[in-house]
């Protein structure tokens, strides 16, 4: 019983950051739902979005943060300006809602340069 609720959870996290990629118009790599404790989700340099399982235990609206503010990483590398501006577009009250909980980080591991691929069409 557990593993099918750990199953449905992984593949509700997965399915969700698939419909937000498609709508911001990004490629992941892959998509992983793992135990993290230090942090809600991070983005690797190859693509690679990695989002904590219990995620799927806090509020929709802050799953949906997490998993845009790992997606917009895949298009802007750091948090400056560009960054907050696409995150105000697309969750226009992400500021309230990063408060939520703030015991992990959301990180992206290398926030100097972006190699990803992203979909030029609109």
């Amino acid at each position: 019983m557990k593993r099918k609720i750990l199953d449905d959870t992984r593949r509700m996290l997965k399915e969700k950051t698939r419909r937000w990629a498609e709508h911001i118009k990004v490629e992941p790599t892959q998509i992983r739902v793992q135990t993290m404790t230090r942090k809600w989700a991070s983005c690797s340099t190859t693509g690679w979005i990695s989002l904590a399982v219990d995620l799927a235990d806090q509020p929709n609206a802050f799953q949906d943060y997490v998993i845009v503010h790992e997606l917009l990483h895949l298009r802007v590398p750091n948090h400056g300006k560009l960054f907050k501006s696409l995150l105000t577009v697309y969750l226009p009250e992400w500021r309230a809602t990063a408060s939520i909980n703030e015991s992990r980080r959301i990180t992206c591991s290398d926030q100097r340069k972006s190699p990803f691929k992203v979909n030029s069409a609109q």
